[in-house]
């Protein structure tokens, strides 16, 4: 790993501290908060490929004032390269910025705000919808539903993506706290 990616992304888990720190003690009470490690041997994905089965992708859910929840995704790529995803949301149905160790290099150089926006929207209580966005085009819509013990969730996509291909991805994830 190069010296100014591991600069960027020690400097966006900094951040990602920072705003933990501004976390509520009143828990929102979604199912999704915590600490939750991708499953690659129970998720499928297709089109494909499935990633490398020794890859450690790791999200953490916080809540945070006004029913606020962040999230930071922090992974490694299939050519050894971290990444990293952060953003705040409320199940509202609007549009939040959201951000990926790009949208955050952007933001920290130039002041630039992100590209990417997600909105989400509750589907009941377990269950969420949501959609990104770049530069205002919409993504397939995915669907976050989390098991009735709470200890997974899947993430599922169906649909045709920009270049016509149909996608079905279902990714598991495991609770870890």
């Amino acid at each position: 790993m190069s010296r100014s990616a591991m600069v960027l992304l020690l400097t966006a888990m900094a951040i990602s501290v920072s705003f933990a720190e501004t976390a509520s003690a009143q828990a929102v009470s979604d199912p999704i908060i915590g600490v939750w490690a991708l499953n690659v041997e129970r998720s499928v994905y297709s089109p494909g490929p499935r990633p490398p089965s020794d890859l450690v992708s790791l999200r953490h859910y916080t809540p945070m004032d006004g029913g606020w929840i962040r999230f930071t995704n922090t992974s490694v790529n299939a050519q050894g390269e971290p990444t990293f995803g952060m953003g705040v949301f409320k199940v509202d149905g609007q549009r939040h910025p959201a951000h990926n160790i790009q949208t955050l290099a952007l933001m920290m150089t130039s002041g630039q705000a992100s590209s990417l926006t997600r909105s989400y929207r509750r589907i009941d209580a377990r269950a969420v919808e949501f959609i990104t966005y770049t530069d205002g085009v919409a993504s397939l819509p995915s669907v976050r539903a989390v098991a009735a013990d709470g200890m997974t969730f899947t993430e599922t996509t169906r649909g045709t993506n920009a270049q016509g291909v149909a996608v079905s991805n279902v990714v598991v994830w495991d609770r870890v706290r």
